[in-house]
Formats: structure tokens, sequence, C-alpha cells
């Protein structure tokens, strides 16, 4: 089954859905055209068509006719909304000769599958099909609104070359060797003139016998055994090092 990634591949999934009824009959659509079985696609302004090849000797023909859309959803796509380019039901119709009664047919829901792959993977599809011809200063705009994986990467390349020294550049080979500053070398290193390390250790124990019990209140909750524990557990790792 084909998973939208944009806006306007939703609504094409919509369109196919309510063109269906909402039943879920588009399992066989859904096979013909997964397997490639959609082919010879062809868009002009108003209609698309396509071949379905069904093993059988010749392939059926389906067309999916659209009626010219209106001046508010024309401006709507021309600032930018390409996903209002999709039609309403009541705006298509599908022309195909099949022997079969379902209706829709298997073909018919594999046709507006493979005409959904169409739009997502070229929006300018949808725009020709529509007969939308957008002008200089809307295909800017139109692809600055493309929501798709690809734009979103192609727009963040084009914020760290247009602002250098912004963004933080992570290296991809890993690095062993970790260098601190000064500061943080003096943060977590031991003084020059500091006892050693067992000395600390055995003036820093903590004793589990007291005469009352230790609590430290964190919303409620008493915390003082995890930093008990965190302690004994941070001892244990400098006596050994």
């Amino acid at each position: 089954m084909i998973k939208p990634t944009s806006k306007l591949g939703k609504s094409m999934m919509q369109l196919i859905a309510a063109y269906t009824n909402f039943r879920d009959p588009l399992g066989p659509g859904v096979a013909i055209q997964r397997k490639g079985a959609v082919r010879d696609f062809f868009v002009q302004r108003g209609s698309v068509s396509f071949e379905v090849h069904d093993k059988r000797e010749r392939a059926f023909d389906v067309e999916i006719h659209v009626t010219p859309p209106s001046e508010n959803t024309r401006r709507a796509v021309l600032s930018g909304s390409i996903h209002e380019a999709v039609p309403k039901v009541s705006e298509i119709q599908i022309h195909h000769v099949c022997p079969e009664w379902a209706s829709p047919c298997r073909h018919e829901i594999a046709a507006l599958l493979q005409l959904l792959k169409e739009c997502e993977d070229n929006p300018n599809v949808i725009l020709q099909w529509r007969g939308i011809e957008p002008d200089n200063k809307s295909e800017n705009i139109l692809e600055q609104k493309n929501d798709g994986p690809a734009s979103r990467k192609s727009t963040i390349q084009q914020l760290r070359d247009n602002m250098p020294g912004r963004f933080i550049n992570f290296k991809e080979e890993a690095n062993d060797e970790f260098e601190l500053n000064p500061q943080m070398q003096s943060f977590f290193s031991f003084p020059d003139d500091s006892k050693r390390i067992t000395d600390i250790i055995s003036q820093t124990s903590i004793s589990t016998k007291t005469d009352h019990e230790r609590t430290i209140n964190l919303d409620g909750e008493n915390v003082y055994p995890v930093f008990e524990d965190a302690i004994e557990t941070i001892k244990e790792f400098l006596s050994k090092h």
C-alpha cells in the first residue's frame, strides 16, 4: 500500500477513499499497482491515462478526466497550497471498459494509486492535469511549500550554505580521542598537591548506619538512595582507576 509522505499525497489518498465510498476494496488494485502493471502514463490538461496490464492478452485503458479548477482553487495553489489542486470526487470521471462487475473495479483503483505516486514524485503532474500554469513567482513559492523529505533536506542545506557558522557540523567518522579544554581539565582533575585518591575515598565514605534516615525530597519522593548508589558506584570506579 502506498503511504503518502506529503500533503499532496495525503489529499490524493483522501480522493481515492472518497471515490470508493470509504469502503476497503483497494486490495486487488493495490496488488496490480505494486507489481508495476500500471504503465504508459500520459498527462495533459484535463485528463490522465494509463494502460493496466492484468494477465490478459491486451491491457486495459483507463482515463481519468477532471473539470477545470475554480478561481479560488487556482489562487490557493498559486499561493503555495499545491494540495488544494486535488479535485473532489464530483470533479472527476473515469472512462474504462471492464468485463468485471465491481464498481469501482481494481483497474480504476490501480490507476488512481499510480496517479497518486506520479503526483508525489513530481507535483507538476497535478498542475498539468488541472491546467494550472504557475508564473515564475508562483514556481518559487511552490518549491518552498513542497513538504516532502527531499524538499526539507534541500531547505536545510540551503540554510547551511546561506548562514555559515550558525550550524554545527558533526563529523561522521568516530574519534576515540576526546581532548578537554583547559577549563574542563581543571574541573575534572584533582589539584597537584591533593591527597592520594584512596585517602579521599576513605574520607568520603557513606555510612549506612545512621541515627535517622537521610532524605532528599524531590517532588514528594525520597531520592537520597539514588544519590547514595551513584556515589558508591563512583567510589568503586575511582578506586580501580
